[in-house]
C-alpha cells in the first residue's frame, strides 16, 4: 500500500506539474493562448497542492497520526490520508498567492476575449486627442499672425482658427462624457475644486478666441467687400493684440494637464462643496470674457495717422 500511495503521488504530481508548464510551453512556441488567465492560477495551484505535502509541514498532529497509519498500512491510514489531501488543498490559496506576483508580473500569455472598456478608452484618446489640436492649432496662428500678413497666411490662420473650434467642441463633448459615463462619476467630480478650476480655464481658454474669430472673420467679410482693391494689411497694433490674447489662450491650455493630474488623484476633494459654487467662475468666465473680447473685436480701431504738416 505505502508503494501504491507513492505511486499516485508521483502520477498526480507530474499531472500538476505538467498542466502548469503549459502556458509557458504555449508561451515559448510563439502562440498566444485562449485560455483564461485565471486558469493558469488554477494550474499553478493545482501543482502547489500536489506538492504541497512534500514542502509544507503538517499543520499538527492529526497530519503526523495520518501519516503514520499510511505508513502502518490501516483502513483508518488510508481515511487519514484523504484528510491529508484536503488539508493540503486547504493549504493551496496560500501557495498560491506566493506565485501570484510571478504570475502578474510576467507578459499576459491569455486572451479570454474580454477587450474591457473600449468605448471609455476611445473616449479618453479622443479627449486628449483634441486637447493636443486646440495646442497646435494655437501656435500655428502664434507663428502666422504678425503685420503685414498675406492673403495665404490670413487664410493660414482661418483654416486654423476653423479647426481649434472644432477640436474645442470635441473636447466638451467627450469630457461630458467622461464625467458622467467613464470617468470617476459626476458623484466625484462635482465635489472637486480642482475639476472646476480645470472647467474655468478652459472658458477663458475660449472666450479669448472669440476676439481671433471675430477679427478674423471680420476681416474676410472686409476683403470680400472690397473686392479688387484689396484689403489694407494688419497693423502691428492689431498684430501685437492678437498675439498677447493667443499667448494667454497658450498659457491656460498649459495649466490644464497639471489640474486634470491633481483632480484624479482626489487633492482638494470637498464632499461639503456644492457643484453650483464650483461651476459659477467658469459660467461667469465664459460669458463674461466672450462678451468682453468679441465686443473689443468688433468696435476695434485702427489709430488714425496724424495728419502731416
Amino acid at each position: 500500500k505505502m508503494a501504491q500511495a507513492s505511486s499516485a503521488r508521483t502520477v498526480r504530481e507530474r499531472e500538476a506539474l505538467t498542466i502548469a508548464m503549459l502556458p509557458t510551453r504555449r508561451l515559448a512556441r510563439g502562440r498566444r493562448s485562449t485560455r483564461s488567465p485565471f486558469l493558469v492560477l488554477t494550474a499553478l495551484a493545482a501543482a502547489a497542492a500536489a506538492l504541497g505535502p512534500a514542502f509544507l509541514p503538517a499543520p499538527g498532529a492529526a497530519a503526523r497520526q495520518s501519516g503514520a497509519e499510511v505508513a502502518a498500512g490501516t483502513a483508518v491510514g488510508e481515511a487519514g490520508q484523504a484528510r491529508g489531501w484536503a488539508e493540503a488543498g486547504a493549504r493551496t490559496p496560500l501557495a498560491a498567492s506566493a506565485l501570484l506576483p510571478l504570475l502578474i508580473s510576467t507578459p499576459a500569455i491569455a486572451d479570454t476575449g474580454d477587450f474591457g472598456d473600449i468605448p471609455g478608452a476611445l473616449v479618453a484618446y479622443g479627449h486628449y486627442l483634441s486637447l493636443v489640436l486646440w495646442s497646435v492649432c494655437l501656435t500655428v496662428e502664434r507663428l502666422t499672425i504678425k503685420p503685414g500678413m498675406t492673403e495665404e497666411e490670413e487664410s493660414r490662420v482661418a483654416v486654423a482658427d476653423a479647426v481649434y473650434h472644432v477640436s474645442g467642441l470635441l473636447i466638451s463633448v467627450t469630457g461630458f462624457l467622461r464625467v458622467t459615463q467613464y470617468g470617476k462619476g459626476w458623484d466625484f467630480y462635482q465635489h472637486e475644486p480642482i475639476f472646476w478650476l480645470k472647467l474655468t480655464l478652459l472658458a477663458i481658454a475660449g472666450a479669448a478666441s472669440f476676439f481671433i474669430t471675430a477679427i478674423v472673420v471680420k476681416r474676410a467679410l472686409a476683403r470680400k467687400d472690397a473686392g479688387a482693391a484689396g484689403l489694407a494689411p494688419m497693423s502691428e497694433k492689431l498684430a501685437a493684440r492678437m498675439r498677447s490674447i493667443i499667448n494667454a489662450e497658450l498659457l491656460a491650455i498649459g495649466s490644464i494637464p497639471l489640474t486634470a493630474s491633481l483632480m484624479a488623484r482626489g487633492v482638494g476633494y470637498a464632499e461639503w462643496l456644492p457643484w453650483q459654487a464650483g461651476a459659477a467662475p467658469a459660467a461667469l468666465a465664459l460669458g463674461g470674457l466672450g462678451f468682453k473680447y468679441v465686443k473689443e473685436a468688433l468696435d476695434w480701431r485702427e489709430d488714425e495717422p496724424e495728419p502731416s504738416r
